[in-house]
């Protein structure tokens, strides 16, 4: 009988690798979001599931409290991505026509942290969205979002 595992991602792989330049996320309003300056190509590697894990600074998050990541696509364009909005930060959250995951945080003043699991990659270059609903604006440094790729293997 076959057996089935995951096996690390040809592109990024098991190791953790940043989603989001440093600086991008910091001090993002509640409700608002921001596309990654970082693109993500996955045309060769083709790698088919990716986790995105966030570690926030210290801040006083209150309802709702969870940030919200989606997947944008590069468009047949080759310039824009996913509905073209958050380039930089502005009021969301992003449609929900595109692939998203909820990472619930604590309404507390603390350092907060958590991983959305399985994302489905598609073939070619994406970019991320995060969206802020932590009911407060992210500390002014600190904070870093980033991501792995893995895939199935039947053997």
């Amino acid at each position: 009988m076959p057996t089935e595992k995951w096996i690390a991602g040809s592109g990024q792989g098991l190791t953790y690798g940043d989603a989001f330049s440093t600086a991008t996320l910091n001090s993002i309003a509640s409700g608002n979001a921001i596309l990654s300056d970082l693109a993500i190509t996955n045309g060769t590697a083709l790698d088919i599931f990716a986790d995105v894990s966030i570690n926030l600074a210290s801040a006083a998050f209150s309802s709702p409290n969870f940030i919200g990541i989606y997947l944008y696509p590069l468009n047949k364009d080759a310039s824009t991505y996913g509905d073209g909005r958050f380039g930089s930060s502005a009021a969301g959250p992003p449609g929900s026509s595109y692939q998203n995951k909820i990472i619930s945080i604590l309404a507390t003043t603390a350092v907060q942290m958590g991983t959305a699991v399985g994302f489905i990659l598609p073939p070619g270059t994406f970019k991320f969205v995060f969206y802020n609903s932590g009911g407060v604006a992210l500390a002014g440094s600190g904070n870093t979002c980033q991501y792995r790729t893995y895939n199935r293997s039947i053997a």
